[in-house]
Formats: C-alpha cells, sequence, structure tokens
C-alpha cells in the first residue's frame, strides 16, 4: 500500500513538478528577453547618443560653412570694390594721358609750323601782286 500511496502522491506530484518546471522555462524566456531588451536598450540609446553627436557636427559645420561662405563673398564684394576703383583710376589715367597726347601734338605741329616757315624766309609776293602795284601808280 505504501507503493500505491507514493505513487499516487509521485502522480498527484508530476503535475506540479511539471508545472514547476514549465515555470521556471517561462521564467528563463523572461529573464532572456529581459536581458535581450536591456542590450536592444543599450545599443538604442548608443545609437541616439551618435545620431544627437552627429546632429551637432552637421549643424556646427553648416554655421562653419555658412560663416566661410559670408567672408567669402564679402572678400569677393571688397575685391570687386577695388577692382572697380583700380579700373575707374586707369581710365582717369588714359583719359589724363590721351589730353596730354593730343596737348603735345598741338605743341608739335605749332613747332614744325614755326620751323617750316623760318625755313622758307620772309613769304614772297606773288608776281602778280607786283604788276598790280606797277599799274596804279
Amino acid at each position: 500500500m505504501d507503493d500505491s500511496v507514493e505513487r499516487a502522491r509521485m502522480e498527484g506530484q508530476k503535475p506540479l513538478t511539471k508545472w514547476v518546471d514549465e515555470m521556471r522555462d517561462v521564467i528563463k524566456v523572461i529573464t532572456d528577453l529581459s536581458e535581450e531588451s536591456a542590450r536592444h536598450r543599450a545599443v538604442t540609446e548608443s545609437a541616439q547618443r551618435e545620431y544627437t553627436k552627429v546632429c551637432e557636427d552637421v549643424a556646427r559645420l553648416r554655421a562653419e560653412t555658412e560663416q566661410a561662405n559670408g567672408l567669402a563673398a564679402a572678400a569677393q564684394r571688397e575685391e570687386v570694390g577695388r577692382l572697380r576703383a583700380e579700373n575707374d583710376q586707369l581710365q582717369l589715367e588714359r583719359a589724363e594721358a590721351g589730353d596730354a597726347a593730343a596737348k603735345l601734338l598741338d605743341e608739335m605741329k605749332e613747332l614744325v609750323a614755326e620751323a617750316a616757315q623760318k625755313l622758307q624766309g620772309p613769304p614772297r609776293t606773288s608776281p602778280f601782286a607786283r604788276e598790280a602795284k606797277v599799274s596804279h601808280s
């Protein structure tokens, strides 16, 4: 009888033991899932930190680029202004040089005319002009 009672008790405990074993398996699965979730959370947080850092770097680089573009544009405007002023000055100098050349050319014409006059001597009267004087006297 003891055997049958023991057997009945064992059979009664079997479902309980089976349930306890299943619950242990369930707890292990839950623990594994919890650990895996923690790993995923750590990876996600690390990715979010990296994403935030990359966004900050992009914003910094964008600001630096805009500043560099602004400086380059300002430098270009300054260079264009300087070149325009230089161009205006060169045009003024060219006009002055043209005026000076024209003045020198006029002076040269006068000098050549004077030299030609001196080389020719006093102006001669036309032979027709003498005859006209003789007939009136």
